[in-house]
């Protein structure tokens, strides 16, 4: 696994609300050209101590993207692909899997998600940030981008919004998110018990190409928790350059709450895939925030 340290820019403007938005952008990172079919591929590669958008802060949004210098949308239609960004922090662990705990990510669907109001994802004072990403290029051509993520937040301060614990749902298990899917219809399970209580009040999916849909239960009270279904291709900019379509949406669940959870629950996550032949290295994950007890 590389290292890496992309450097930062940050953009802010103030909202109605009195939340502050602030876009936070990693990079210059360099794509190597694909050659014909073939795609290119930076591999795995970390970097430590990035840039946050505030410290002692609570996030209530984020928003990743990836983009070219001049900030247009750098997406599969002109080669570029966010594979995967995974933000997270070396001060807390991860309650599912240990190690760092992860608290923002996406792959190429890019997708926004706002928590319910009265929560927020707390930022603690001289909290340091660390992030795994993974960039393929389609194009011909090398291509240089940036990993951006938006962010909407307040001060600590004051604030009435309740802090939220993240929870990292991966169909692939704890020591590698890839696995392979085989040809026709499959489905993998993974099951977890939870070691926290607490409401659900957002989650969000991560397929690969040919994913249908993402799903987490608590196996414990029989309720569905969340179930994300994917859609490809909805827009140009999710075609490849050789008509191949790939992930454009996985809409959030969100609310207040989405489920109870429990000390002890057993919570089981579904990645099913379905296609005409296998694929190599899919992942199916699922990123929650809970509202501890």
């Amino acid at each position: 696994m590389a290292a890496a340290e992309p450097t930062s820019a940050r953009a802010v403007r103030l909202n109605d609300d009195a939340r502050t938005t602030t876009t936070v952008r990693y990079g210059p990172i360099t794509l190597p050209a694909a050659s014909g079919d073939d795609h290119a591929e930076t591999g795995n590669r970390l970097a430590f101590n990035i840039a946050k958008p505030c410290d002692d802060c609570i996030i209530t949004s984020f928003k990743p993207n990836l983009v070219y210098a001049d900030g247009s949308n750098a997406n599969v239609n002109t080669g570029p692909m966010l594979h995967h960004a995974v933000l997270g922090t070396h001060a807390r662990s991860d309650v599912v899997c240990g190690g760092p705990q992860r608290m923002f990510a996406s792959g190429n669907e890019r997708v926004e998600s706002v928590l319910p109001s009265g929560y927020g994802i707390k930022v603690r004072p001289g909290e340091r940030w660390n992030m795994l990403y993974d960039l393929m290029n389609h194009a011909p051509q090398s291509k240089t981008v940036y990993i951006t993520f938006t962010f909407t937040h307040e001060p600590a301060a004051a604030s009435r919004l309740k802090p939220v614990t993240p929870i990292w749902m991966d169909a692939g298990g704890c020591l590698g998110s890839a696995y392979d899917a085989p040809d026709g219809v499959s489905e993998k399970v993974r099951k977890w018990r939870s070691t926290i209580s607490g409401k659900l009040v957002h989650m969000r999916g991560h397929l690969h190409h040919a994913g249908r849909f993402v799903r987490t239960e608590n196996l414990t009270t029989g309720k569905l928790l969340c179930n994300v279904v994917a859609e490809e291709g909805g827009s140009p900019e999710f075609i490849d350059l050789h008509g191949h379509t790939e992930i454009s949406d996985m809409p959030p669940c969100s609310g207040d709450s989405l489920g109870t959870i429990e000390r002890g629950d057993v919570l089981q996550i579904t990645s099913r895939y379905e296609s005409a032949h296998a694929h190599g290295g899919v992942m199916g994950i699922m990123a929650g925030w809970v509202a501890e007890d």
